[in-house]
């Protein structure tokens, strides 16, 4: 019984009722993304790596040398395991050699960098995608890291854009609007790979008035802005309505998340009496749509 959240003697008030339910979304949201070891929602991230070691990799692993005329095989190509994934597009490198202090960056020319595995069913497709496709590598090309300086001889600054684009409304939009105001734009505008389409694919979770929508232009990479439409909406849309790609069964794990963590709070728990007075525990119940949920977020998992 949700109507019983926020107050130990089960009468909260209505400020206390909310509060406490925005709590527990948080807590589910944070499960989510704690048991998949990154947010799953879009963000713009700026990673520091030192290579070449296990997680950065130089040579035929990462596509081979070029030959030389004098100096035999050079140049090879550099793969990257970054942290989080999806990555949906990098945005800038920058190297420096590990011994050099303070760093003095070289950042390589646009273009010299991409995703490894880009994300398919975000970009170029009618609908979200459900799947956990994309990966968390980036190949670098050659001359700018390498064996020269021996293992963990160069600190590599990476900054890209990974996960599913997600944001709410921050003002009311009337029916046959082709801007929706955001509180995100991480991820919304993102070219895909082959340079052959732009925008994400994806719906605007408002009940009754919930409808697909497509993203040709945002006005900022990331953070609060504004998201152009390929089409006008087809209904109005209240302030705080949350948009979104990411898959239904990531939203189906924090709804089992929230309903398990409100049938274990503590000293304000839900309990079903017996006939003989005692109190059944409802934590049985509480595991099991834990462990629902973990199933269902366990596809989107970083494991390394």
């Amino acid at each position: 019984d949700f109507s019983t959240l926020g107050d130990p003697s089960g009468d909260p008030t209505p400020a206390q009722n909310e509060a406490e339910i925005w709590n527990l979304c948080a807590r589910a949201t944070s499960r989510a993304d704690s048991y998949a070891n990154q947010p799953l929602r879009a963000t713009a991230d700026v990673e520091l790596c030192r290579g070449p070691d296990f997680r950065v990799t130089c040579g035929p692993a990462a596509g081979g040398y070029f030959n030389t005329p004098f100096w035999g095989r050079a140049g090879g190509n550099t793969r990257i395991i970054l942290a989080r994934r999806p990555i949906l597009q990098v945005t800038g490198v920058q190297v420096c050699p590990s011994n050099l202090w303070p760093r003095q960056w070289t950042q390589l020319p646009t273009g010299w960098a991409e995703a490894e595995s880009p994300p398919i069913g975000l970009y170029g497709s009618s609908a979200p995608s459900g799947d956990a496709s994309g990966g968390q590598a980036i190949i670098v090309g050659p001359g700018y890291i390498s064996w020269q300086y021996g293992r963990n001889g160069f600190a590599i600054q990476v900054s890209y854009l990974n996960g599913w684009p997600h944001a709410s409304l921050t003002s009311y939009c009337a029916a046959g609007v082709t801007s929706l105001p955001v509180n995100d734009c991480t991820g919304w505008a993102v070219e895909n790979y082959y340079d052959t389409y732009t925008g994400a694919t994806g719906v605007i979770k408002d009940s009754g008035q919930q409808e697909g929508f497509h993203v040709t232009t945002a006005s900022a990479t990331a953070g609060p802005g504004n998201l152009t439409l390929s089409a006008a909406t087809n209904y109005p849309h209240q302030a705080g309505t949350i948009i979104s790609t990411l898959p239904a069964a990531i939203e189906q794990a924090c709804i089992y998340f929230a309903a398990g963590d409100a049938l274990t709070r503590g000293a304000t728990t839900t309990t079903i009496h017996a006939v003989g007075g005692g109190a059944q525990s409802s934590g049985g119940g509480a595991r099991e749509l834990i462990e629902e949920a973990e199933l269902l977020v366990h596809p989107y998992r970083i494991v390394i």
